[in-house]
């Protein structure tokens, strides 16, 4: 008789992986597009992100959900390092500001004022000293006031 190749999952590994691991999937895909500009880059990041993240869910059991979110931040972030990809998705309304702005505007820009990260949490995720870190946000919100949304 042949043996099953289906993999066997712990229940409560798999409620955790849907009701917590998920929980910030949207959060992970817009990092995702505003490393890349691209909504189709993003979602493969996304994917490759809880795809690596996945061996640890026991690990991540133990942590509160702000830990859990950082550290997908944080791997998306390596991820986009590895592939390091950009596109250029013009229908994304907020593409005409994201493209003025480089990498790590962007990202500090969003992990600070859309995600509501502090600047220690975004440091930590994207390994930035506090002045390259103030000096990103700063440039952003500069670039942000500036942008004519009309």
């Amino acid at each position: 008789m042949a043996q099953n190749a289906a993999r066997r999952y712990d229940a409560g590994a798999a409620a955790f992986f849907v009701e917590t691991l998920c929980q910030d999937a949207d959060t992970i895909l817009r990092f995702g597009f505003a490393l890349t500009l691209s909504e189709e880059i993003a979602n493969r990041l996304v994917f490759k992100t809880y795809e690596s993240i996945v061996p640890r869910i026991p690990e991540l059991l133990k942590c509160d959900a702000s830990a859990i979110r950082q550290q997908l931040l944080r791997r998306i972030w390596e991820l986009h390092h590895e592939v390091n990809q950009e596109g250029q998705s013009s229908e994304h309304s907020l593409f005409p500001l994201l493209r003025t702005l480089d990498l790590p505007t962007r990202a500090v820009l969003f992990l600070i004022d859309i995600v509501g990260l502090t600047i220690d949490e975004t440091r930590d995720i994207t390994r930035m000293d506090e002045i390259e870190t103030r000096r990103y946000i700063a440039q952003g919100r500069q670039r942000l006031l500036a942008f004519n949304f009309v």
